[in-house]
């Protein structure tokens, strides 16, 4: 009897199902190395952005919008505090127009700062986990 009859001989499903575990065990990571790539996972610097873009700019609007809603006598300027603001954005006031002047810039600066904190934090984690990594390879099965 030949190699291919006994081959032929066996169903098809077994021959099958027998190569793609076989596969399957070569190349799957371990169980340490997936809880290590989940525990360093990556932030998405987009989605990081506009979350926090949306968080400064609904914080601003909506501190803009309490303070518009309070009722105060019209000699009493409102809100001087959260005014100083317009020193460091140009045309906000503290008006429902300058609210919404206020929320864009709070959008952009929120963008810039979740960017950053996304960038810096997947940088830091990369590193951290291909010491960690390194360390692993290096020691062996101690």
């Amino acid at each position: 009897m030949k190699v291919s009859d006994s081959i032929s001989a066996v169903p098809a499903t077994t021959i099958r199902m027998g190569q793609s575990t076989i596969a399957h065990a070569r190349f799957s990571p371990d169980r340490g190395d997936l809880i290590a790539r989940a525990a360093f996972a990556r932030l998405g610097v987009v989605a990081l952005a506009v979350a926090m873009g949306c968080v400064f700019a609904l914080g601003l609007w909506f501190a803009t919008a309490v303070l518009l809603m309070k009722d105060t006598p019209s000699s009493v300027p409102v809100g001087p505090h959260l005014a100083l603001l317009s020193n460091f954005l140009p045309g906000y006031s503290v008006s429902w127009s300058g609210s919404l002047l206020g929320a864009f810039y709070a959008f952009m600066i929120g963008c810039g700062f979740g960017a950053i904190v996304a960038a810096v934090w997947n940088v830091a984690h990369h590193i951290y986990f291909v010491i960690a990594t390194a360390r692993r390879s290096f020691a062996g099965d101690v």
